[in-house]
């Protein structure tokens, strides 16, 4: 089968599952893992014979879609912050507006404009303190979970990039203190009460970390309470607390906030949707 072939074929396989604007990006990402050829390599091999091994995997990863695996799963990567991380079945994959809340801290860290001292709880995937390590390279930075798989993951990640992080395996809530003091302490901690389950995606549903994203319905801020407890017994002078937070609890999370005794600012994110919190001891 040619490469135009190909590309019919998986139009015809997967459009009553997959958006049109979005079959036609994932074709594309599928085609350039197995083949290696680039968006304008495309254009120029559509008439080219990919071979039976090329095919047969090309159709593999089809029947994946159809599952509803996300497309980062298949082929084993995400990009964040401009850089290719390696995801499995053990991390969430990196949602844009993460970036916004590594953003902030970045710009926040070059006003300070000295070595920091900075912990993300909840690491996954390692995105948010490799991101931070290779932009503020003069900081320290470690990643902290609760999941062994998933520091392996973030691991991948800091060597393949060349980013110096330290990893700590630890259960936050049953954690009163740390053993070291930091500037900045970050999360996007899981904040998904489970009630909303039955109105999330399938592909997440089924394919991401559950761990890394529901609480219960009876205490769906306890990541936060505890962090923010934590962070009293932990955060430097003038240390700061970043969050990212359900678009739904800002005003709660404010709140438990100022009950803990912590001055607190929230931010929306580009979609307009209170996403992001930063918090910083009265």
């Amino acid at each position: 089968m040619s490469l135009q072939e190909i590309k019919i074929f998986l139009k015809q396989k997967l459009a009553s599952k997959i958006d049109a604007v979005e079959l036609t990006s994932l074709i594309g990402m599928l085609i350039e893992a197995v083949t290696g050829w680039n968006r304008m390599q495309q254009i120029v091999n559509v008439n080219t014979a990919l071979t039976k091994e090329q095919q047969a995997q090309i159709e593999q990863y089809a029947e994946q879609l159809l599952l509803g695996k996300p497309i980062q799963y298949i082929l084993g990567k995400a990009w964040f912050m401009g850089n290719e991380l390696t995801v499995n079945e053990h991390v969430l994959i990196p949602r844009p507006e993460t970036e916004e809340l590594v953003e902030w801290i970045i710009s926040y860290a070059s006003i300070i404009n000295k070595p920091l001292s900075i912990l993300d709880i909840g690491t996954g995937s390692g995105c948010i303190p490799i991101a931070l390590k290779l932009a503020l390279p003069n900081c320290t930075v470690t990643g902290l979970d609760i999941s062994k798989e998933a520091l392996a993951v973030a691991e991948i990640n800091a060597n393949k990039l060349k980013a110096t992080v330290e990893w700590m395996e630890t259960d936050i809530l049953n954690t009163a203190a740390l053993d070291n003091t930091y500037d900045i302490i970050v999360s996007n901690p899981p904040y998904i009460p489970l009630k909303e389950k039955k109105e999330m995606q399938e592909q997440v549903l089924n394919f991401e970390p559950a761990i890394a994203l529901f609480v219960s319905n009876e205490d769906p801020l306890i990541y936060y309470r505890v962090i923010a407890k934590i962070g009293k017994q932990n955060l430097s002078k003038n240390g700061q607390l970043f969050f990212e937070i359900h678009y739904d609890k800002g005003k709660a999370i404010l709140a438990l906030l100022d009950e803990l005794n912590y001055h607190a600012e929230l931010r929306q994110d580009s979609f307009g949707k209170n996403r992001m919190i930063r918090a910083s001891l009265k």
